[in-house]
């Protein structure tokens, strides 16, 4: 999917998207940059809109790993469905149901591209409960926003909370990287 596809359709459904451009390069670099590729690890991805941090991160992750997609876009969902590696599975549900699928502690990286500035707080709550969760001790919560709207619910649910800033990106974005602090 190229950049004019998609925007429209993140104007076609610019709440669920919450992007209108896909992320740059130097973002997705920065965004997953924490993810080792040196073992086998188990990845969720949040919002994936069209499958360019997927891509990077299936580039990224080691053969034995697996990267679990949640999208709720039909549009998009049928284009990670489409792409051809066996470690990645697309599930078409929404981010807070991921307790569904996993067990507690059993996940080692979450990537989150969700616009969490326009999902409803309680669900952007249960969002959030369900990563810690799901994440193994030393496990990270990885997002990126076009604002620091959300940095107190993300300090106040994890430990650890770093973020740094690139202009590199349309438009410029943080990265949050977010641990329980447990190792």
């Amino acid at each position: 999917m190229n950049n004019w596809t998609f925007f429209r359709e993140a104007v076609r459904n610019f709440r669920s998207t919450g992007a209108i451009a896909r992320a740059s390069p130097l973002l997705i670099k920065r965004l997953i940059e924490a993810v080792p590729s040196h073992r086998p690890l188990r990845v969720i991805e949040l919002g994936p809109g069209d499958g360019c941090i997927t891509t990077a991160l299936l580039d990224r992750l080691h053969p034995g790993s697996t990267l679990t997609a949640f999208e709720i876009n039909p549009v998009f969902v049928r284009r990670l469905q489409q792409l051809p590696d066996s470690r990645l599975h697309v599930h078409s549900v929404g981010a807070e149901r991921l307790s569904e699928h996993f067990a507690p502690q059993s996940i080692d990286f979450v990537v989150s591209s969700l616009p969490l500035s326009m999902i409803p707080q309680e669900v952007k709550e249960e969002i959030i409960r369900q990563s810690q969760r799901v994440l193994r001790p030393g496990g990270q919560f990885l997002q990126y926003q076009y604002a620091l709207q959300d940095y107190g619910l993300l300090k106040d649910s994890f430990n650890r909370v770093n973020v740094s800033f690139t202009l590199a990106n349309l438009p410029p974005a943080f990265v949050y990287s977010c641990s329980l602090g447990l190792s």
